[in-house]
């Protein structure tokens, strides 16, 4: 009876937060363009009209063409299709690293607030080391240690920007946990497990589902930028970055080279932010009122 209480609850409060999102247009140019880049990369050998590694050096640097939409690069590959399977990277390294830092900041927050004492003490110490370099140093140290690839950047970008998660988790927890249904559950004999997955959890993650959505945005742009930098992908894989940093010398030459990976990044960016914003004001019973 308890757990179909539940999920009526659960079922109630989404279809109100989807009546809320279907009003706001950013929710819908938003995950136009989530859906837009999952399809490219999900299904990329079969949208890409070309080989985006198919190198012809005779018709480099051409513009736009019936043959070749957006034009060709400086070693005569499909810009239309690397751009399509570059977006394979971004979303592998968005969502990988996000789900590392939820995963690790959930798991550190619940113990830091529902525990405490010296282990509280020891996880805000690890929080604070990581935050007190700066994010760039930080992840082009570890980079440079680690060495340039795919799995690396994901792993130090999750875990670089993972206190953010952990101090939300905490804060959140630190209030739900004096709330009179946890008092309840546990005169009840609740075990602390049962307390913090079924009772704290659901309740906090909210907070961490819209901070994941605003942070969709920085994962992309980081992976871009440490890419250019030669710190990420490496050709002739293909990234947005890695786009950018082989036509940013033929700028003068051939501008659109550089416009259609810039263009990429700009509008995913653009996706993710709006959709989180949304999805922000959707779960916040303040500003839902507004929409």
């Amino acid at each position: 009876m308890f757990k179909s209480q539940k999920f009526f609850r659960f079922k109630k409060k989404s279809i109100r937060v989807i009546k809320i999102m279907k009003k706001d247009y950013k929710a819908y140019l938003g995950g136009s363009i989530i859906m837009l880049i999952l399809i490219s990369a999900i299904f990329a050998p079969l949208i890409a009209p070309a080989d985006p590694y198919k190198t012809n050096v005779t018709r480099r640097l051409e513009g736009p063409s019936l043959q070749n939409l957006l034009g060709t690069d400086s070693l005569g590959r499909d810009i239309l299709s690397r751009l399509i399977y570059a977006a394979r990277p971004a979303v592998l390294v968005s969502f990988g690293g996000i789900i590392i830092s939820v995963i690790i900041g959930i798991i550190l927050g619940l113990l830091a607030a529902y525990v405490g004492g010296i282990l509280e003490s020891i996880i805000l110490f690890i929080f604070d080391v990581i935050r007190a370099f700066p994010p760039i140093i930080l992840i082009l140290v570890l980079l440079s240690i680690i060495g340039p690839s795919l799995l690396s950047v994901i792993v130090i970008l999750g875990v670089t920007i993972m206190p953010r998660y952990g101090r939300v988790v905490r804060a959140e927890t630190l209030s739900e946990k004096e709330e009179d249904f946890v008092e309840a559950a546990r005169s009840l004999g609740a075990d602390n497990s049962r307390i913090i997955f079924k009772h704290i959890l659901p309740n906090i993650f909210a907070s961490v589902l819209v901070l994941s959505g605003m942070d969709m945005a920085s994962m992309i742009m980081w992976e871009a930028g440490l890419s250019f930098l030669g710190l990420g992908l490496q050709p002739p894989l293909s990234s947005w970055g890695v786009m950018l940093q082989e036509s940013y010398q033929y700028i003068q030459t051939a501008p659109l080279m550089i416009l259609w990976p810039a263009l990429a990044i700009m509008l995913t960016m653009l996706g993710f932010s709006t959709f989180a914003e949304s999805l922000r004001v959707a779960l916040n019973p303040k500003l839902n009122q507004e929409v």
